[in-house]
Order: structure tokens, then sequence, then C-alpha cells
């Protein structure tokens, strides 16, 4: 008898994970606020009088010094193909000076600014350097950055630990993706002040969160299903001995 009760337990488990194996998908989900707007940072004021919470989202945002020359820079969630004017000289042309992303995708932009509060090409020198803290571990994240064209962008940190991750310059317009997972924090720096261009290289980011889709939610489901059904075969199995 207890031959059968153990064979019966162990297919019930893998007809269940076969299940899970089979139909388990994931999605990725954009973390970069669908509207256009500046984001609201835990340490620099709102400039254009109106911010974009990101807590609904899940995370908050700091922004961090990166230059003697520069203060911390500012933040946007921006489609790179609109027109946008916010004031106090930060105005974004709907054809960028050159870090131009997909049309109709938001991306982050951050907006350098110098000690004198002069903003380099009128706010469209897209440098930075910023850290995300997530109000939960986040099991897999996928970073795109948008036209690295010089040294200098890099993941400085993730999770408070020194990650040094230099992300290698290429062509115009390329993206550079980087995995990470179980994260609770990043720190990183997007593009450089100088270098190769007059002012520096912009560069773009966009974040995404890799979650499972409905259909790993029924495989779950099955597998329960799967081992109950397990459970139910014993039972008849010991009342008929």
């Amino acid at each position: 008898m207890k031959k059968f009760v153990i064979v019966t337990t162990l297919a019930a488990s893998a007809i269940g994970l076969n299940l899970v194996n089979g139909i388990s998908k994931a999605e990725a989900v954009s973390l970069v606020p669908p509207v256009e707007g500046e984001i609201k940072l835990t340490n620099v004021a709102c400039v254009t009088g109106s911010c974009i919470d990101t807590t609904p989202y899940g995370y908050t945002v700091s922004s961090e010094l990166y230059n003697p020359d520069y203060k911390r820079s500012l933040l946007f969630s921006d489609d790179s193909f609109t027109a946008n004017n916010y004031g106090f000289g930060i105005s974004f042309a709907p054809v960028d000076a050159g870090t131009n992303s997909i049309a109709g995708q938001n991306w982050f932009r951050p907006v350098a600014i110098r000690t004198n509060n002069k903003l380099p090409e009128n706010g469209q020198l897209e440098v930075g350097q910023f850290k995300f803290n997530f109000t939960s571990t986040i099991s897999q994240l996928v970073l795109s950055f948008f036209d690295v064209e010089d040294t200098g962008t890099s993941i400085l940190n993730v999770n408070g630990v020194a990650y040094g991750g230099t992300i290698t310059p290429g062509g115009n317009a390329n993206i550079k993706k980087v995995t990470l997972n179980n994260v609770n924090s990043l720190e990183l720096k997007l593009g450089n002040i100088g270098g190769k261009f007059a002012t520096g290289d912009g560069v773009r980011l966009d974040v995404n969160k890799t979650v499972p889709e409905p259909e790993t939610t029924v495989g779950l489901g099955v597998l329960g299903l799967a081992a109950l059904f397990g459970l139910q075969k014993r039972k008849k199995t010991s009342q008929a001995v």
C-alpha cells in the first residue's frame, strides 16, 4: 500500500510542475509614468509646480550630485516626439538635440543644471545621477539606456552594494539593456559632462519590471488541483485496504 501512496503523490506533483512550466509566462511593465511631466524627487523641490508622484508605481527617486559645476539634476517622464515648454528655461523641442527615443513611448529624461542655474542646451542636456528606492523587492528589473555614445553612463550600486556596471558606448540611437535580479534599490548615472561632445553625452532611461501573466495563476491553480487529486486518490487507496 505504501508503494502506491508514494507513486500517486509524485505523479500529482510532476503533473502540476509540468503544467506550470508549460504555461507560465512573464511580461514587462514599464515603471516610467505614462504621462509627461516632471518627476517628484525626494530631495529636490518641484520646479514646474506640478510633479508626478511615483509612489503609486512602487518607488521613489532622489537626485544625487555628480559634478562640482552642476547641481542635482531634475528628472522628467517624456515622449521625445512631443514639444513641451515647462518654463524656467526648460523647453523640449519635438525633435531634440540628439537623444530621440521611440515616438509614443515615455522615457526618463534627466535635465542637467549648472550651479549658476544655467540650463545647457535649453534643458536638453540629459545628464544626471539618480537613486531609485522600491517599496518591495523586484524579482527582475530590466534597464534600457538610450543613446549611450560616450563613457560615463553606469550602474553605481544595487541594494547599497557597489555594482561597477559601466555601460559600453555604441552608435547613435543605440539601446543598451541590463537585467538585474532581486532589486530593492539602485543608483545610476546617466550620460556625462564634456567628453567627445561640446556639452556632454545625453542618455535616457527606461525601467521595466518583469511580472507573471495571468496564465501563471491558472497554472498554480492546476497544480493545487493535481495535488488535491493525489490526496483524494491516496485516501481512497488507504480506505480500500
